[in-house]
């Protein structure tokens, strides 16, 4: 069996019988036709005519006891042979009508009738093979070992037989049951991989109450909420994850500082993308954690007396810096911005264990990229929303082309007046012979000499920190690549204009777009282009809301690979779709695993 099992690529006995033929060839005979179907018949050639490289043949059809018609088109000399006249033969092809008669386009002509045949279609494997191996392998006591309902089981099973093949084969219900136990056997691998650890010992979360009623300002239901979530998981014996969605300016942080401090005086690890914005956590931690929570940044190449004196802290902030340290009794573990970090750099972290002890683990996202939103739908990863804002942002999205970029500078003009700011993103920093859009370094002539104040930056870029820095205390424009995804808080920020927008995924665009409109100053996101604009591009310009982004993003770029995280999105199943079987992954869960 495995041998088998290895030369069609199946992991397992319910990928073989998930192996669905390409078409099936019912040869045996009918009493009467099937139109725009593959029918077999006994036919008499009663005359033949042939003209133009076409073979036309008046026929009696003795099992239908009806006339046809036969014609070969590019017609060959043996084929007036095959079907001379007076001959009877089998043919088997698709049958249509022309004047009420049975018509039969360039027919197969076969020895035996008969038969039922599965073709597969697989390169290296003989069609009866697989049949046979069907037959032999697949029984209902090994699907009933997968906890498949016995419907499903039925199915599976008529499909190894070729008589009960027929009545299945391309229905609705067949698609379904396909859909459905692909599902079911995926969520079953799944949770063996994301399967919960113990913990050392129950945490002994702090109560926060009082420390709320300090803050300088009232926190959102929605971010009590996610407290409250996050509070229950901390309670349990074995390790949870969880996925807090909220966009920019919904205030994720505070809910990473109460995270913090229930867990006090435990470790807690908070990774970021970038040094400004795990500094802006760290100073924003300082300012609103109590005094008695040791906190402490660590970023880039940290010292070892550094690492000793993070040993003795609490809350520990950092880069990536923090995927090569090693730290015992890790209460949790938080990922903000989780779209910027590879699956294997957030896996690093979060299993960052010791005996096989895990901590609870949190990823912080305004768009989930589409590998975790497949992972919310399965209930894999627990969620919270933040959805509530301090203030409702006004952000108008306009798709536009660069031909009419003067009416975007004019528009620039007008914000600038008002003392607001711009950013202008570029996909490249040089010249590529590869793309249609100019590269930062060689427009920034014409915006200096345009506008004032012009700043620029990059990713490359060693003083681009202490550049952003400047520019938001005293710039109106500022041309960088994608580095401001993240970063920086800019309050008079009103336009971002974002260049090639079709180069982008759409958790970035939103990231991007999340810049503006901080304190609810009407806003713009200019997405300019030289091609047309996608379905996918004006899907994401009629919404400002993050979880329908990360939707739309799973329907357009597929889920990807979640049992081993190589790839983040990507076709995944062979008959379940993530974004239009939601009804699916209900049912399967219903069901319970």
């Amino acid at each position: 069996m495995d041998e088998i099992l290895a030369q069609l690529s199946c992991k397992n006995i319910v990928d073989l019988a998930l192996l669905m033929p390409k078409r099936i060839e019912n040869l045996n005979f009918a009493s009467t036709y099937t139109l725009n179907a593959n029918n077999c018949a006994l036919v008499e050639i009663l005359e033949q005519k042939f003209a133009f490289n076409k073979l036309y043949c008046n026929c009696y059809c003795k099992n239908w006891d009806l006339p046809c018609q036969i014609t070969i088109f590019n017609a060959k000399p043996f084929h007036k042979a095959l079907f001379a006249k007076g001959k009877e033969v089998i043919v088997y092809s698709k049958v249509s009508e022309y004047a009420g008669i049975a018509q039969f386009i360039n027919p197969k002509i076969l020895k035996n009738s008969g038969n039922i045949n599965f073709i597969y279609s697989i390169k290296g494997v003989k069609d009866e093979v697989i049949t046979k191996a069907k037959k032999e392998f697949i029984n209902e006591n090994i699907l009933k070992e997968y906890k498949i309902p016995k419907r499903y089981i039925d199915i599976l099973l008529a499909m190894c037989d070729e008589e009960s093949a027929l009545k299945y084969f391309e229905s609705e219900e067949l698609k379904h049951c396909l859909k459905y136990v692909e599902l079911l056997v995926h969520l079953q691998e799944l949770s063996k991989v994301y399967q919960n650890k113990n913990l050392n010992e129950k945490i002994k979360t702090q109560n926060i109450d009082s420390w709320i009623k300090t803050l300088p300002f009232k926190p959102t239901n929605d971010q009590i909420n996610a407290i409250n979530d996050i509070k229950q998981d901390l309670a349990k014996t074995s390790t949870k994850t969880r996925i807090v969605m909220g966009d920019v300016g919904s205030g994720k942080s505070l809910v990473m500082f109460a995270a913090a401090l229930m867990c006090y005086p435990k470790k807690v690890l908070l990774m970021a993308p970038t040094s400004i914005l795990a500094t802006q956590l760290y100073n924003e931690a300082k300012r609103l954690l109590p005094g008695y929570v040791k906190i402490m940044l660590l970023q880039k190449s940290p010292s070892k007396s550094m690492i000793k004196q993070a040993l003795e802290c609490n809350f520990i902030i950092g880069t990536h810096s923090l995927l090569y340290q090693d730290f015992d009794d890790i209460a949790l573990v938080m990922v903000d911005e989780q779209q910027r970090f590879s699956t294997k750099q957030r896996e690093k972290l979060s299993k960052a264990n010791y005996e096989n002890i895990q901590p609870h683990y949190i990823e912080f996202s305004a768009t989930p990229i589409p590998r975790t939103t497949a992972l919310i739908h399965k209930n894999i990863f627990s969620y919270s929303f933040i959805k509530q804002m301090p203030f409702k942002k006004d952000i108008q999205t306009i798709l536009m082309n660069v031909k009419d970029s003067n009416n975007l500078f004019l528009h620039m003009d007008e914000e600038i007046k008002k003392n607001n700011q711009i950013i202008i993103v570029y996909p490249l920093i040089e010249e590529s012979k590869n793309s249609i859009y100019k590269p930062l370094e060689s427009v920034q002539e014409f915006y200096i000499n345009r506008f004032s104040n012009v700043y620029s930056t990059h990713g490359k870029d060693k003083n681009k920190e202490e550049i952003m820095k400047e520019f938001s205390q005293n710039g109106s424009v500022l041309l960088s690549t994608t580095i401001v995804e993240v970063g920086i808080s800019l309050p008079r920020l009103s336009i971002i204009v974002i260049v090639a927008p079709e180069r982008y995924g759409l958790s970035t665009l939103h990231q991007l777009r999340g810049r503006i409109g901080r304190n609810g100053v009407k806003s713009y996101c200019y997405l300019l282009s030289k091609n047309e604009f996608s379905n996918r591009l004006c899907e994401f310009a009629n919404t400002l809301d993050g979880f329908e982004i990360a939707q739309i993003d799973l329907k357009n770029r597929k889920s990807g690979d979640l049992i081993e995280g190589q790839n983040q999105h990507g076709e995944q199943f062979k008959y379940f779709d993530e974004y239009s079987d939601r009804a699916i992954i209900e049912e399967v869960l219903a069901n319970k695993l």
